[in-house]
């Protein structure tokens, strides 16, 4: 992440050219021999390399020509006679012991050559952006994530940090690496994101979508829940990484979910699944009343809602929960309570680059994938093209498949996408039969 070397310039032309607007010196403030306009050449040409190079020591110049009578004077100040080569910090050194000035910018200003005001600008912007670079570098060193690296080269091309100083990206890092690790804190869990922002950061809108904190802090949760090779963005994301924006909104769709106890929850799931109802479960609700059900009940997760409609048509007589694409806070807490209770949860989704990762992710908090192979995927694929249906290809790979490792390979040897609505007949009748013999129930046939 090193700053690209500014390339060294001894144009004579150049230093001509600065030199040309030069503007008449004082003589009460400066020697007449060194404000002799024959010595301008010189001076602009220090000038421009000085600029040039941010403030810092130049080195050496290819000396200027100037006039025979000025050279006396440079060798009063550099102490021998000028050769074709200038030091710039015997230069300096001289002109700052005859009190023109404290440095080298200072002098020059003296002697008539101000830096200019664009230079000036572009020279502090990358100063800036050097310190925002190494304040970067520093902060991540002590990051223990193997991707943290990564997601500072990210932060880079981004241009989040373009502006700030090295005060301002440290302070911002810090923020980020507050909010990764308040995630590991059981009450922060519970926090509605401006909670959290309040309590973290002082405001409600320090994670507005529009802050640059916001903006970081995605970029880093991408990796945290290992979302860096989907499209997830903005709330998703945030609920991904187990962060609602409140416990109301986005809720959990199901269907015949039947709870045991006689919680005002589980009441209302009872009589929606007699009812032949899906039914939105809140996160507020979650938290107020679990929900547990029989040890071994089978349980279907599946992507999308429309699938859970096509159950509840067919008047499927086992449980649903849909994720609604990437599963919300409120999923994974209904996963994460039925699976506590020892339901028997499985996962259908789609067979793309991101339902793929979906499954990865639904598999960790214990769903099993159910028709999710390989063979799965294959026998799809047949059929569609069976039946002349067109299947989009995906530009992503699949990831790993730790499920059935021959899935990976074969999803990405040619990356069609079977949507999840395209197989639901299939898996919804299988899971049936399924559910059906474990529950000792006759099973609707799903057609």
């Amino acid at each position: 992440m090193s700053e690209p070397p500014v390339p060294e310039s001894d144009d004579p032309e150049g230093s001509q050219a600065v030199a040309a607007g030069v503007e008449a010196v004082s003589h009460r403030s400066v020697p007449a021999s060194l404000a002799d306009p024959g010595l301008a050449t010189l001076w602009g040409a220090v000038r421009q390399r000085h600029d040039r190079g941010d403030g810092a020591m130049p080195g050496t110049i290819r000396m200027p020509v100037i006039e025979p009578r000025c050279e006396p004077a440079v060798a009063a100040l550099i102490g021998r006679s000028p050769t074709s080569r200038l030091d710039v910090s015997e230069l300096e050194a001289g002109l700052v012991r005859l009190g023109l000035g404290h440095d080298l910018d200072s002098a020059l200003t003296l002697l008539g050559c101000p830096p200019d005001p664009a230079k000036r600008k572009r020279s502090e912007a990358r100063a800036r952006a050097r310190q925002a670079r190494q304040a970067l570098e520093s902060a991540l060193e002590r990051w223990p994530e193997t991707w943290a690296a990564h997601w500072g080269q990210d932060m880079l091309r981004s241009g989040l940090l373009s502006g700030l100083d090295g005060g301002e990206v440290a302070a911002l890092l810090g923020n980020v690496r507050r909010l990764i690790d308040a995630r590991a804190d059981p009450l922060a869990r519970t926090a509605s994101r401006t909670e959290l922002a309040a309590q973290l950061f002082g405001s409600a809108h320090s994670l507005d979508r529009q802050t640059k904190l916001a903006a970081a802090a995605e970029r880093a949760l991408r990796h945290v829940v290992g979302l860096s090779e989907s499209a997830v963005e903005g709330r998703a994301l945030w609920e991904a990484a187990g962060i609602a924006a409140d416990s109301v909104s986005a809720p959990a769709l199901t269907w015949g979910l039947r709870p045991l106890g006689a919680s005002p929850l589980a009441s209302m799931l009872g009589c929606a699944a007699d009812a032949g109802l899906p039914m939105h479960v809140s996160l507020r609700a979650l938290r107020q009343h679990q929900v547990e059900v029989a040890p071994g009940t089978p349980i279907l997760v599946v992507e999308n809602p429309s699938v859970v409609e096509s159950a509840a048509d067919a008047s499927a007589v086992f449980g649903l929960v849909c994720t609604n694409g990437n599963p919300t806070s409120t999923v994974t807490e209904l996963i994460d309570q039925l699976a506590a209770s020892g339901a028997d949860l499985r996962y259908h989704g789609d067979f793309d680059a991101a339902g793929i990762a979906i499954c990865r992710r639904m598999r960790d908090r214990g769903c099993t994938p159910w028709m999710m192979s390989a063979a799965d995927y294959r026998h799809a694929v047949q059929r569609a093209a069976a039946q002349g249906v067109p299947l989009p290809h995906d530009s992503a790979a699949a990831g790993p498949t730790p499920w059935d490792p021959t899935l990976e390979a074969e999803f990405d040897g040619g990356r069609r996408i079977v949507h999840e609505e395209f197989v639901a007949a299939e898996f919804l009748r299988e899971f049936g039969r399924y559910a059906a013999a474990k529950l000792g129930r006759q099973s609707n046939e799903i057609r």
